[in-house]
């Protein structure tokens, strides 16, 4: 079976990826995607995306219909209707979505099992909004929208008898139009999730009679998301015009829903070979943009680092640090034992820069693995956190520096919990010990790592420019990403400010 999803995008670099991977994962083969004159890096994170995953976008300004003085609305027929001729015969399903709407299904575990139980008298799916709040956001969220909004409306609210669809291309009326919640049909019927026949509302089609239906499948729908986001939506739409009396900012938080919080971890996965791809563009476009004038010798692996030190992070108590799903997490000596998921955190902490600490893992077999800390959101190497002691409790505490977040919050661990970088103050659980490694666990020296023992190479320089991180470009691009984050922290202000212009949206996920 062959699903594809259409939708039109502008200025979602935010979620964009989180949107793409959520869908990925539910089964989605191909994404047909059109740019709405996005100038927030939107079309470089798809373009990254696209070596993953077949998508195809397309930029409205520059599509074979003039679209560029039409309403809104008549934008939207265009494109949903071009789009649907255009794959004919190529998708036995073609989902329309906006990039604010993720689907959720309840008894299947992928989109293919779901449709595969509609028969061929069904020609399209009606699915219900559950309409998301604010949740009491201000600024956009550092994490996916389907973690960090669980508050939503309740199932009576007229607004969740909206629904959008999956439709049979081949079912499909192109000679009709209605709106982007109902598609005509030729053949065939539409149905709910529940499989049973769709009654319409008097006021339009595409709104239900029946109270929605969240049973089998529905689509979470984050329609204001953050203040900060409701704001920048209404700059984008040029056809609706709203004051804050329109707004009512406590409304659909009613009822809270935590079950999306658990693929979380996934997701993340999903998204960051997306950020590796990204990074790697970028740092070719530097290397050819910056050539290296000179060359370094890599130091012997078996001497230990000068340029930096290495120290074994424990939280309070030292308690035990697990790695689930790529979420390192505080689990209980029974559960590593019976699982092998043990994970040790450590912090590479430069000379020059010695109040900047560099966070990595190694699992149980001293390798280096990739993790996520929740509520911090970069998804490459070595996420750089400032370093402040507490000499009365001889510990440090770790205050997230970079990323998405505007304010730095302190790394925390609690109990049974997944290390999260979302405190405003250190207290007890913000707390760590950290002890001395000059070298690996075991014995041999932190230099036999190509990534740390390039590390040494470059920082033994008396400065570090662009031309020596294209340099450790041409040498191995996936380290050099990697290393990001410590590599820019030894620039000076101006060339990491042109290390940034380069990354561009995929900065703060790595940075």
């Amino acid at each position: 079976m062959k699903l594809a999803l259409v939708g039109i995008i502008k200025n979602e670099a935010h979620d964009i990826l989180y949107w793409l991977g959520w869908h990925a994962r539910l089964g989605i083969n191909s994404f047909i995607l059109f740019d709405d004159d996005s100038d927030d890096g939107t079309r470089a994170l798809i373009r990254a995306a696209c070596v993953h995953w077949d998508i195809r976008l397309f930029h409205i300004r520059e599509h074979s219909l003039d679209l560029t003085e039409q309403s809104h609305l008549k934008r939207q027929q265009q494109v949903y209707c071009d789009a649907l001729n255009a794959v004919k015969g190529q998708f036995d399903w073609v989902g329309l979505f906006d990039t604010d709407e993720y689907l959720t299904l309840c008894e299947h575990e992928t989109l293919p099992d779901f449709l595969a139980t509609m028969g061929t008298d069904v020609g399209a799916v009606a699915l219900h909004w559950r309409v998301y709040g604010h949740n009491g956001h201000i600024t956009a969220p550092t994490l996916p929208p389907s973690h960090s909004f669980i508050q939503h409306s309740m199932v009576e609210e007229a607004i969740n008898r909206h629904v959008k669809c999956f439709i049979r291309p081949s079912y499909w009326d192109q000679k009709s139009w209605v709106n982007v919640h109902y598609f005509p049909l030729k053949k065939g019927q539409y149905v709910t999730a529940s499989g049973k026949p769709v009654t319409w509302s008097a006021e339009a089609q595409g709104i239900t009679a029946e109270q929605a239906d969240w049973s089998v499948a529905f689509l979470r729908h984050f329609q204001n998301r953050s203040v900060e986001q409701f704001v920048e939506r209404t700059r984008n739409r040029k056809d609706i015009h709203l004051n804050l009396a329109d707004v009512n900012f406590s409304q659909w938080n009613e009822l809270e829903d935590h079950s999306p919080r658990a693929v979380t971890a996934s997701l993340l996965n999903w998204v960051r070979p997306v950020i590796t791809s990204g990074a790697v563009s970028a740092l070719e476009q530097l290397h050819r943009r910056h050539p290296p004038l000179t060359k370094h010798l890599p130091p012997s692996s078996t001497q230990n680092p000068s340029s930096f030190t290495i120290f074994a992070l424990y939280p309070k108590e030292e308690r035990h640090l697990g790695l689930k799903e790529g979420l390192i997490q505080d689990v209980e000596a029974q559960e590593l034992e019976q699982h092998k998921n043990g994970v040790g955190l450590f912090m590479l902490q430069s000379r020059r820069v010695p109040t900047a600490a560099f966070l990595f893992a190694l699992d149980q077999n001293h390798k280096i693995v990739d993790f996520a800390l929740l509520g911090d959101g970069r998804l490459g190497g070595l996420p750089r956190y400032d370093l402040l002691p507490i000499m009365e409790q001889k510990a440090i505490v770790l205050r997230q520096k970079g990323g998405f977040s505007r304010r730095g919050y302190f790394l925390s661990a609690p109990p049974k919990e997944p290390l999260t970088t979302n405190r405003l103050k250190a207290d007890m659980w913000e707390c760590f010990t950290a002890i001395p490694q000059p070298t690996l666990p075991t014995g041999q020296s932190w230099l036999t790592f190509p990534t740390l023992n390039l590390a040494e190479m470059l920082l033994t320089a008396p400065a570090l420019t662009l031309e020596d991180i294209s340099l450790l470009t041409a040498l191995d691009r996936h380290i050099t990403t990697w290393l990001l984050p410590l590599l820019a922290a030894h620039l000076d202000e101006a060339e990491a400010r042109t290390l940034r212009s380069y990354l561009g949206p995929f900065a703060p996920f790595i940075l």
